[in-house]
C-alpha cells in the first residue's frame, strides 16, 4: 500500500524547492501541529540540551568542516571502529539508552546521535530550519546514516532515491523474523514492495465510546469492519433508541469532512507525485455521506464530542488507553451522571473505497540513507531498536512494533494494579485502576490497524477542504462544484 505518511507538505515543498523551486507549506493537518508534536515528545522524555549548529541547528551527518560524517571508519578500510551518524530533531532518551546498550555490545561501533537545537518559543521555525538543513545534506549526498522521519518528507526522499530499501536487509537477515513484529503495520507503510522507513512505534486512531450507553440503545455492530455507510445505519438506531441525542458531535459538517479526509488522506492526495484527487466520486460521496449524517440528526453541531456516543481519540500506549478513557468519562458525566462508567476504544469506520480495518499513526519512524557507507551496521542497530529489550518499558510513548514487547507491556500493566495519572491531565494525578479486560481488548485493535494516518499533513489543504465545503452544506453549491473547486485550489497550492 502506498503510504502518504511523512509527506509533510511543508517539508515536501522545502525539499522540492531545492529541486524545482516550488513554494513551501505548513506541515500539519490542522490538528497535529508542531506544538502537539512537542507535547508528545515531552511525554516521551525528550529534552533540549542547547547544542546546535551555527544557524541553531545541526546539519545532520556533517562534521564541522562540512564533510559527510556518515559511515565514517576511524581506521579506513582496515576495519577499525565504525561510526553510525543518527539524526533526529528531538533529543530522545529512548535513543540515548539504546545507544549505550548497543555500544556496550558492539565496542567496534559508535552511534553518533545528533539532534536539533530548539525551544518552545521558536519551535515552528526551528523545525523548518532542521528540515531545510536535513534536505540540503541529503541532496548533497552528505546526509546521516540513520534519520528519524517523523518531521521529514519521506515520500520525496523515496522519489529521489535518497533512502535505502530495508526489505532486502530484512529478508537477507537470518536472525530477523517478520512474525515477531506487527506485520499489519509494516505491510501498510511500504511503497510498493519496498520498505524505506521502519516505524518503531505507532498510535491507534479511533473512537472513544460509552459501552453502557451503546448497550442501552440495543445497536449491534462490528466496528473492526464497518464502513461509514454501516455507521450511518447504526448511528440512527442508537439515536432513536438510546439515551444520547447524537452519535458524534462537531461544530459543523465541514469539520467532520475534514477529519475524514485526514484519515483517508491517500485517497485524495498523492504526496509522492504531488497530485490531488478531490475531483473524484470518493470525495463527493464522502461529502454526501456527511450531509446525510447531519440531516438525519445522528451527528450534531453541539461541539466536538458533546452529548454523543463517540468522539475521536488518539491512543498512545496501553497505559495511555486506561488513563484517556477515565479522563473522557469525566466529560460524559458532566451531562449524564449515570453514564461514562465503561468508556472503551472502537475502530473508526472506513471510507467506502478503503478496505476494512482500523487506523494508526506511526511514531519514531527511522530510515537508512541511500549513501550510507555502513548500511549493514545501520540495519543491525535498527533491528536492535526493534528488539523486545528496547521496546518493552510500559512508560514509553507509542505501541511497540515488537509483538513480544507489547505483550510484556500488557503483562506489566496488569501486575501494577494501579498507577498515578498525569498531574496536568484531566485526572490531576489521581490513581488509575488497571482494567485487565480493557487491556486484553486492545489486541484486536493493535492487530487490526491497517490504514496509516499522516501525522504531518498540510494545514492549508485541510483549510481548503473545510472552507469550500461550507457552500455545499449551506445548499449554495453542488458537491461536484465544490469538489472541482477544492481540486483546483489544492493543485494551485501545490504548484505555487
Amino acid at each position: 500500500m502506498m503510504r502518504s505518511y511523512g509527506g509533510s507538505l511543508m517539508a515536501g515543498c522545502l525539499l522540492a524547492f531545492a529541486l524545482t523551486a516550488c513554494g513551501s507549506g505548513d506541515g500539519t493537518n490542522g490538528k497535529s501541529s508542531a506544538s502537539n508534536t512537542a507535547s508528545s515528545n515531552a511525554a516521551a522524555g525528550n529534552t533540549n540540551d542547547g547544542k546546535g549548529g551555527a544557524d541553531g541547528n545541526t546539519v545532520p551527518g556533517n562534521d564541522a568542516q562540512g564533510d559527510s560524517a556518515a559511515g565514517s571508519d576511524d581506521a579506513g578500510s582496515g576495519g577499525g571502529k565504525k561510526t553510525i551518524a543518527f539524526s533526529t530533531f528531538w533529543q530522545d532518551d529512548k535513543f540515548e539508552e539504546a545507544k549505550k546498550k548497543y555500544e556496550a555490545l558492539h565496542p567496534d561501533i559508535e552511534i553518533k546521535l545528533e539532534h536539533a537545537d530548539y525551544s518552545d518559543a521558536t519551535l515552528e521555525s526551528d523545525i523548518e530550519k532542521y528540515v531545510t538543513s536535513t534536505n540540503a545534506a541529503m541532496l548533497a549526498g552528505k546526509g546521516p546514516d540513520l534519520l528519524q522521519l517523523d518531521l521529514l518528507p519521506a515520500d520525496n526522499y523515496v522519489k529521489h532515491k535518497l533512502l535505502a530499501d530495508m526489505s532486502p536487509m530484512m529478508s537477507g537477515d537470518s536472525g530477523f523474523h517478520k512474525d515477531d513484529y506487527f506485520d499489519n503495520i509494516l505491510d501498510n507503510v511500504r511503497t510498493g514492495q519496498s520498505l524505506y522507513e521502519m516505524p518503531l512505534t505507532f498510535f491507534l486512531m479511533g473512537f472513544a465510546g460509552d459501552a453502557d450507553a451503546i448497550a442501552k440503545s440495543g445497536a449491534k455492530f462490528d466496528d473492526l469492519n464497518w464502513s461509514w455507510s454501516d455507521f450511518t445505519k447504526t448511528a440512527g438506531e442508537m439515536v432513536a433508541n438510546g439515551p444520547l441525542p447524537s452519535a458524534l458531535s462537531y461544530l459543523g459538517p465541514e469539520y467532520l469532512l475534514g477529519e475524514m479526509v485526514s484519515d483517508n488522506y491517500s485517497l485524495f492526495m498523492d504526496a509522492e507525485a504531488r497530485k490531488a484527487h478531490f475531483d473524484s466520486a470518493s470525495f463527493t460521496g464522502l461529502m454526501k455521506q456527511v450531509k446525510t449524517l447531519f440531516d438525519d440528526g445522528v451527528v450534531s453541531k453541539m461541539g466536538r464530542g458533546v452529548n454523543a456516543y463517540f468522539q475521536s481519540v488518539q491512543i498512545n500506549s496501553p497505559k495511555d488507553y486506561l488513563e484517556s478513557m477515565q479522563g473522557i468519562s469525566l466529560g460524559v458525566k458532566l451531562t449524564h451522571k449515570e453514564l461514562g462508567n465503561h468508556m472503551k476504544l472502537y475502530a473508526k469506520p472506513h471510507a467506502q473505497d478503503n478496505a476494512a480495518g482500523g487506523y494508526f499513526q506511526t511514531y519514531r519512524s527511522v530510515a537508512i540513507g541511500a549513501n550510507s557507507k555502513v548500511k549493514p551496521e545501520a540495519w543491525d542497530f535498527v533491528e536492535f531498536l526493534m528488539s523486545e529489550e528496547i521496546q518493552s518499558p510500559s512508560n514509553a510513548t507509542g505501541f511497540p512494533i515488537n509483538k513480544a514487547a507489547f505483550a510484556k507491556q500488557i503483562q506489566d500493566m496488569k501486575a501494577l494494579g494501579s498507577f498515578k495519572s498525569i498531574p496536568e491531565g484531566p485526572l490531576q494525578g489521581k490513581d488509575v485502576k488497571v482494567d485487565d479486560a480493557m487491556l486484553d481488548g486492545l489486541n484486536a485493535y493493535v492487530n487490526g490497524a491497517v490504514h496509516p494516518v499522516a501525522a504531518t499533513k498540510s494545514d492549508k489543504v485541510w483549510e481548503i477542504v473545510v472552507e469550500e465545503a461550507k457552500a455545499f452544506y449551506a445548499g449554495q453549491k453542488s458537491a461536484e462544484d465544490v469538489a472541482n473547486l477544492v481540486q483546483n485550489k489544492v493543485t494551485t497550492y501545490l504548484n505555487e
